[in-house]
């Protein structure tokens, strides 16, 4: 039978989803019905020590925890969102933990914020001695003032990346994991959390968005916003980012977070080499219930291709996985090997396909023909195909050929 339970250091989780940090997660009442649906862990709203918190927020919002009005918006399959911190400063998350954690068998994961390496140190030895069973830094944050006014050094800048990670490692004996955001042109922060020694990083993907217009009355469909959360565009950035640490994702527990929206997601996920995957986005647009689903149809695809553990399917499709230069290589060995191909009975004669085609390799009469002489197999035909009538013959040839 699968197996679907994987470790964040000592920290056992029954499954490989985790309900991110997030809106889901503002408050600890918002925490105990997280727990009710089956996820393998569920992360605490970041938060900032009170005095830290007054020094952030204050200065740019009256009040001292504020968030926003029409703060949600559906953006094609994501969601545009000015979701603010947690309500709660790490000292009243502290007591909650405390008073709560005894009672609840799933990982609460606590996340942390702070202003300086001293305000991290303080708030995860605060959260271990009021019970947290881990705690998660945060070093990547979309939210405005955090990130620009104080947070944006810490996000990229490896010396500090690096001593925040260290220091705090050294404070706690509870399980550390660091979240941190991806950023292709610099990808040497994500090699810290190991040489640091954490139990976990988790690599996000976050795209600052604004929103559309409506068009009626002239008038942005919500007056603000700060990014895009749950879009599938940020499932293949973060893929990038799982290969980037294709030399030490066994090394290191490697959660990731963005654009997870179905249990193939997971799948593809894990095949990267991710040994969790955290979700938010898609959880708030088709609730926690989706959870139950999600394990389900995992469980039942691993029994399918024969994978007892998440473990043995982690990282499967690593190896299979070519760089650009050794693509373009092989370009001159795969001429007339690699072309398309039609099926008839789909294909309706729209003669989009002939239109978009470079190399007059198409020609469209009742239905499409392919003169595969001409085909250079880019396949920009089969995604322009509505009707999924065309297919790339021998695409998996170019690896055989690179590896020659």
């Amino acid at each position: 039978m699968t197996d679907l339970k994987v470790m964040m250091g000592n920290l056992e989780l029954e499954n490989p989803i985790i309900i991110s940090s997030g809106h889901l997660t503002r408050t600890g009442d918002d925490v105990k019905r997280c727990i009710r649906y089956g996820a393998g862990a569920v992360i605490t709203k970041s938060s900032f020590l009170e005095n830290e918190y007054k020094k952030v927020v204050s200065p740019n919002s009256t009040g001292l925890f504020p968030d926003a009005r029409a703060g949600f918006y559906p953006a094609g399959n994501g969601i545009l969102s000015i979701s603010g911190l947690s309500p709660m400063p790490l000292e009243a998350w502290a007591k909650w933990f405390k008073d709560n954690i005894k009672e609840i068998k799933t990982p609460v994961i606590a996340s942390i914020m702070a202003l300086s390496v001293e305000g991290y140190i303080k708030g995860a030895k605060l959260l271990q001695e009021a019970g947290a069973k881990a705690v998660e830094i945060l070093l990547g944050c979309p939210l405005p003032y955090p990130l620009h006014h104080h947070l944006e050094k810490f996000s990229f800048y490896a010396p500090i990346i690096e001593e925040i990670c260290s220091e705090v490692k050294r404070s706690v004996e509870i399980p550390l994991g660091v979240k941190m955001m991806f950023k292709p042109l610099g990808q040497s922060p994500l090699k810290i959390p190991k040489k640091a020694e954490l139990d976990w990083m988790t690599i996000a993907t976050v795209f600052p968005a604004s929103p559309g217009i409506q068009l009626d009355k002239i008038e942005p469909v919500i007056p603000s916003s700060v990014f895009l959360s749950g879009s599938k565009a940020a499932k293949h950035a973060n893929f990038v980012a799982l290969l980037s640490q294709r030399d030490q994702y066994q090394d290191i527990h490697v959660s990731v977070s963005g654009g997870t929206q179905t249990w193939s997601d997971i799948v593809e996920f894990i095949m990267y080499g991710a040994s969790s995957v955290q979700a938010q986005t898609v959880f708030l647009r088709k609730g926690m219930g989706l959870i139950r689903k999600l394990k389900r149809n995992l469980s039942d695809y691993m029994d399918s291709k024969g994978f007892a553990s998440i473990e043995e399917m982690k990282g499967c499709i690593i190896p299979k996985i070519l760089a650009y230069d050794e693509v373009v290589g092989a370009y001159e060995k795969t001429k007339g090997r690699i072309v398309v191909s039609i099926n008839e009975q789909k294909c309706v004669g729209c003669g989009v396909c002939e239109e978009v085609c470079n190399w007059g390799a198409i020609k469209v009469d009742a239905i499409a023909e392919i003169e595969k002489e001409k085909c250079e197999g880019c396949g920009l035909c089969v995604c322009s195909c509505l009707q999924k009538a065309l297919w790339i013959e021998n695409s998996d040839i170019v690896r055989q050929i690179a590896g020659a």
